[in-house]
């Protein structure tokens, strides 16, 4: 079980930066009464940010994988987080008004569910600036503007708070050199245009492939010593074996990261993931 979270959790992270568009634009939406609104929302993301802006009465299914907030178990499920363990079918099945999805994941269904009559909101977060407008578009088409509005300034807030640590810690120091391995047979690091490479950039740190197009490019033992990185991240368990064998002790040392979705998971909690990290990276 594991594995298929963390295999459907790298293929959305590979596939979501396929479609740099989204459909469902809730400036041209038809104002519904919140009462109207039923929702099924097709990945862990989108599950938190509804929970997140307070929308969660307007949910009526979720997937599998779809673990926080805690409560969000109490809703039945549409099936796995990948395309090919959802059905057009099962999604209508449950009479939603909108249905909150992500790009590349599940582009097959967009159109079927429009010519059903279903607004699509389509997810293509892949900077913490995209979470935060995603956030108010959520809370627009749910009649939760407000509460939106507030999940922003606290994220606002906490951004803030780690620069200013940052600024105190670093007093003319370069930012120090990191490695993430997003996972490890084939070796797989984070590029310039992915989430994880905002958090490590917000987090005071250098990312070693940041020159890197590709979200979430291949990459090799022979450049990561040429880069020599300071601090090596790695997510272990389902993700090719564990911690990196071959590579150099970096004086920063190994850091083992787990399960937290916070870094991968496109949802308020980045701040969090970015916090976490800074407190790392200059100690």
């Amino acid at each position: 079980m594991r594995n298929t979270k963390k295999l459907s959790i790298l293929l959305f992270l590979s596939l979501a930066v396929t479609v740099a568009f989204s459909f469902g634009n809730p400036k041209n939406s038809k104002k519904k009464a919140d009462s109207d609104v039923r929702i099924v929302t097709l990945g862990p993301a989108a599950t938190e940010i509804v929970f997140a802006v307070g929308a969660q009465d307007q949910l009526v299914a979720r997937t599998d994988l779809c673990d926080y907030p805690a409560q969000a178990a109490n809703y039945p499920s549409v099936g796995g987080f990948a395309g090919n363990t959802i059905s057009l079918e099962a999604i209508i099945s449950y009479e939603p008004t909108l249905v909150y999805c992500f790009a590349g994941m599940h582009d097959y269904l967009v159109q079927p569910l429009k010519d059903a009559g279903i607004e699509v909101y389509v997810s293509n977060a892949v900077s913490i600036d995209a979470v935060k407008q995603e956030v108010l578009d959520i809370g627009k088409l749910t009649g939760h503007e407000k509460e939106a509005q507030k999940v922003v300034k606290e994220m606002n807030a906490s951004l803030s708070r780690t620069e200013k640590y940052i600024k105190s810690k670093r007093k003319g120091k370069a930012a120090p050199k990191v490695y993430w391995e997003v996972w490890n047979d084939p070796m797989m690091s984070a590029g310039k245009n992915s989430f994880m490479n905002d958090i490590i950039q917000k987090a005071g740190g250098n990312n070693i492939f940041g020159n890197l197009a590709e979200a979430y490019p291949m990459v090799s033992e022979e450049a990561v010593l040429l880069a020599d990185p300071d601090y090596i991240f790695y997510s272990g368990d389902g993700m090719g074996g564990g911690k990196p064998s071959d590579i150099f002790e970096p004086k920063g040392g190994f850091h083992y990261m787990g399960d937290d979705d916070r870094f991968v998971r496109s949802t308020p909690r980045c701040v969090e993931a970015v916090e976490k990290l800074a407190k790392i990276l200059w100690p």
